[in-house]
């Protein structure tokens, strides 16, 4: 008889719990979380990225998904003796402000140092040690070399297809000036600054006259626009569209169109203080944004500096945010698609 009670007790007891825990709300038993989405190739062109971290121009492959491997990193440069610099040029050298491609040669510009070299052999064209915070650079077509100055305040095209060394320029003033992207179709200089005469933040565009040997700079009024926000920054070839350009300032991104002089909201929904921005001829935009202007600041981030990044972000052509590549370590100020077209 006891031992009859002892089991109708522990019965009792067991079904107690078990109402107890359905009334605290129980679950069932926990499933494996979900596996975490691994980042995807992205098919398109490779990206130059300036890395003032280790001093460095880096081309990336966008199809591998990890950018800290040996295999992501397709090419590196920096100025030696060996590539025809001088001591100081290499001395002066800090990762470089731009960096474009034209049909086997590339232009660069640094804070203090401008250059043409081969590619991908990376030898000596033409190189300059060039005071003015220099934060752009152009290669045009008859080889000379156009230059914006944020510091100096102008816009210069230097007579590069005259020599190795040749220092002759056309100058061109222009406030804060940030950007030189060369247009064939208009056949004009696109540029961004500030108009000294009255602060005005705008865009417009140059044109090259003169001879190879004496270039001459004169502002094509026709062209010009204040812009939406101020401080423009930079301006890169929107491929696919011919009529459209790229443009970001400190306070929005843009798309211009060249036959309306509109400028509109780009895609990516007007993030600020983008640094560098183009699109793949898919149409997939990649762009860089500084990393203390992130909110959250990255855990993996630049501490260098506040204008650069360590992380590459991938949109689509609509805006929709894809995924990003991150270099640990890295400085990454500008972006640009290795496309030696210009537009």
């Amino acid at each position: 008889m006891k031992r009859i009670i002892l089991i109708t007790t522990a019965a009792a007891l067991i079904i107690f719990q078990f109402a107890c825990s359905k009334k605290q709300g129980a679950t069932a038993p926990p499933v494996d979380p979900p596996a975490v989405q691994k980042p995807e190739p992205y098919p398109g062109l490779p990206l130059a990225l300036t890395n003032g971290s280790n001093k460095k121009l880096e081309i990336y492959d966008p199809t591998v998904t990890d950018w800290n491997t040996a295999e992501a990193k397709k090419w590196s440069w920096s100025p030696t003796t060996t590539l025809g610099f001088s001591v100081d040029e290499i001395n002066r050298f800090s990762g470089g402000t731009d960096f474009k491609l034209r049909k086997g040669i590339a232009v660069i510009s640094d804070n203090n140092v401008a250059a043409i070299i081969t590619y991908p052999a990376g030898q000596r064209v033409w190189s300059k040690v060039i005071s003015g915070n220099l934060h752009s650079a152009e290669l045009l077509p008859n080889g000379n070399i156009a230059l914006a100055a944020s510091d100096g305040n102008w816009v210069r095209v230097y007579a590069a297809s005259q020599g190795a060394d040749n220092a002759t320029y056309a100058e061109f003033p222009l406030g804060a000036a940030h950007a030189v992207l060369w247009d064939p179709e208009t056949n004009v200089l696109w540029v961004t600054g500030q108009d000294q005469s009255n602060n005005a933040h705008i865009l417009t565009a140059l044109s090259v006259g003169g001879t190879d040997a004496q270039p001459e700079l004169t502002e094509l009024k026709q062209y010009r626009v204040t812009l939406p926000t101020a401080w423009g920054h930079e301006i890169s070839a929107y491929y696919g569209n011919k009529n459209l350009l790229w443009v970001t300032t400190n306070g929005g991104e843009y798309v211009f169109n060249k036959s309306t002089k509109a400028l509109t909201m780009a895609p990516t929904n007007n993030l600020t203080f983008v640094k560098g921005i183009g699109n793949q001829p898919s149409g997939q935009i990649v762009l860089v944004r500084p990393d203390a202007n992130k909110n959250p600041r990255p855990q993996v981030s630049c501490s260098l500096n506040n204008w650069s990044t360590s992380t590459i972000d991938f949109y689509t052509a609509g805006g929709q945010w894809q995924g990003s590549r991150t270099v640990n370590g890295a400085c990454f100020y500008k972006i640009k698609i290795v496309y030696d077209n210009y537009q």
